[in-house]
């Protein structure tokens, strides 16, 4: 009997010994380490791609605090991001896109994530523009973590067939349906809430009005010949048209709600990137199937791009293998499908199988593969991709000015537009 009583103690000893120890062990796995990461993503299908990233993190045994600041298409996360150097709290990795990328490296504050490129070989695994804009002077210091393609024109087909209206497929055409959606009772696009929304549509219907060439030359060199141009002028005029069928109430409504009144029925049509597709799935409705999707019509095909990027910072407040994690795991395959399928966007990441995404992702990355090859890709100026911060703020003051000014004309937007670009990068330069 005392042999069995010492039997029994030693048994439930030792399993108190292994449960200790797996349980520091799970506390170890647990606690690798933490990121804070700033950003913008506070629409439905944006936080849920964001918890993709926060769960694959936690699997791994590190916590990623997602710091989401709402509004302003970012800019209020950039506002943030400024008071928080003020405080000697930087955050781990911060949402920074475009020129901005180079900008913030002439701080000091930024990390060189070399060591995780090479091993993940990104110069390879990245489609070329997208490699060379997440470095500094040679160096990583940026992760990619999609595609966006902006000038996406959405339609809800079964609103369009009940007014009578056929599928656009140039400018004309398009014009005639959203009369015969606005004849029917029914707001014929779903935009104009503020600036940023306004300048996405400018946007679309600069690349599908003047093409490439005309694109790259206005928004990327601010040739001020193309900024002033008749086909400048003509893009305006657009514009105007776009407006004339927005819903004149529709200020300060967000582009998720447009999205939705598309969803619902209550708009026929909406510009805005293919994000879009994040809400349109939210709401029970698939894209490509009730909810159509086509470039922007005109006379000219393009690809104006976005990538969402996150950039590393040197932050007291998170662990450098934490953040080697966050990059690493952002281009995992694994990340990029999860992400991509949620976002609405397509992988950044090459060789990543589209099995399972919609019919319009995969039309996205069918075009974006012939824009590459034709060179009719480009940077998005009004996602922050094209210029700084200072030359996209003025133009976009002219086009929120001629948006809100039915008295200027298309040639005095297009001529101010040259000048107001002109001023903001001399004094950027200064």
């Amino acid at each position: 009997m005392r042999n069995r009583s010492i039997f029994r103690k030693s048994v439930t000893i030792g399993l108190s010994i292994a449960a200790m120890t797996a349980g520091s062990a799970a506390m170890a796995a647990q606690n690798k380490g933490t990121v804070s990461v700033l950003n913008w993503w506070t629409s439905g299908s944006e936080a849920k791609s964001m918890n993709v990233l926060q769960q694959m993190l936690a699997n791994e045994g590190y916590k990623m605090v997602n710091d989401a600041v709402s509004g302003g298409g970012g800019s209020n996360a950039r506002t943030v991001l400024k008071s928080r150097i003020q405080s000697n709290n930087l955050p781990g990795a911060a949402q920074i896109k475009g020129p901005e990328i180079q900008q913030w490296c002439t701080t000091g504050l930024t990390m060189n994530i070399d060591k995780v490129a090479k091993s993940q070989h990104w110069s390879k695994i990245l489609p070329g523009p997208v490699a060379k804009g997440m470095q500094c002077d040679g160096h990583y210091v940026a992760v990619p973590f999609n595609l966006h393609r902006i000038n996406w024109l959405w339609i809800n087909k079964s609103v369009l067939k009940k007014a009578g209206a056929k599928m656009p497929t140039d400018w004309d055409s398009l014009v005639a349906a959203l009369e015969k959606l606005k004849k029917a009772g029914i707001t014929p696009i779903a935009g104009g809430g503020d600036t940023w929304q306004v300048a996405t549509e400018f946007d679309a219907i600069a690349i599908a009005t003047g093409g490439a060439d005309f694109y790259r030359k206005a928004f990327v060199d601010l040739d001020p010949d193309a900024l002033s141009s008749d086909t400048m002028a003509k893009v305006f005029k657009r514009l105007r048209t776009i407006e004339q069928y927005e819903d004149p109430n529709g200020q300060g409504l967000s582009w998720n709600h447009d999205t939705g009144l598309v969803v619902q029925g209550k708009a026929g049509m909406q510009i805005m990137g293919d994000w879009a597709k994040g809400e349109i799935t939210n709401d029970n409705a698939t894209p490509g199937k009730q909810i159509a999707c086509m470039a922007f019509p005109g006379e000219h095909s393009g690809f104006v791009y976005n990538t969402d990027s996150f950039e590393m910072f040197k932050s007291a407040h998170s662990d450098k293998s934490a953040q080697y994690a966050f990059a690493r795991t952002a281009l995992s395959p694994k990340f990029q499908r999860k992400f991509n399928m949620a976002k609405g966007s397509i992988p950044v990441r090459e060789g990543v199988s589209l099995k399972g995404f919609d019919a319009c992702a995969k039309q996205s990355k069918k075009d974006f593969t012939a824009a590459e090859k034709n060179n009719a890709l480009v940077p998005s100026f009004s996602q922050d991709m094209a210029e700084n911060g200072a030359v996209k703020g003025a133009i976009f003051d002219v086009i929120a000015k001629f948006y809100n000014n039915k008295n200027m004309s298309p040639e005095d937007a297009a001529k101010e537009m040259a000048s107001q670009a002109k001023q903001a990068k001399m004094m950027s330069q200064t």
